[in-house]
């Protein structure tokens, strides 16, 4: 007969066993919620902009979901690299990166120089402590009203 069927070891295999199966669901994921939203200005639909997710009770190492506005404005969160966001309140943040014509060259290499990124939105609703932008995320599927930018 196998040690790992033997009396003993059930005992310790039986809670491992238990422990996975009750913790299974935490580390797959299915504490996000799907979440798409809109963001605009005047009414427009904003291409390309940066959408961030900040909790209400952040510290430094909390996730912060995000998303980049299609077309339509329209975007949907990821957190890392999984769609969806925990459920709780944000504060939003918003950057819309000016579009870049021209590619320099730096002399003698490959490199790039892009110069510095402007917002185009002249940095209103970039940082946490002056945007006026928030959200609540609920269990589920989250579909946020337009975030209409002035």
């Amino acid at each position: 007969m196998s040690t790992l069927l033997s009396p003993g070891p059930s005992r310790f295999w039986r809670p491992c066993l238990l422990l996975l199966v009750l913790c299974w669901p935490a580390c797959s994921g299915s504490g996000l919620n799907s979440v798409q939203g809109k963001v605009t200005q005047k009414g427009s639909p904003l291409k390309g902009a940066v959408v961030y997710f900040h909790p209400k009770d952040a510290t430094l190492d909390s996730l912060r979901p995000s998303g980049v506005t299609g077309e339509d404005g329209s975007f949907t969160l990821t957190t890392g690299n999984k769609t969806g966001a925990p459920a709780g309140q944000y504060t939003v943040t918003v950057m819309w990166p000016e579009e870049r014509k021209e590619v320099k060259f730096k002399p003698g290499t490959t490199e790039v120089d892009s110069g510095p990124e402007t917002d185009r939105l002249g940095g209103r609703y970039a940082k946490v402590q002056t945007s006026t932008l928030v959200a609540t995320i609920k269990s589920g599927s989250n579909r946020l009203d337009p975030f209409d930018l002035k």
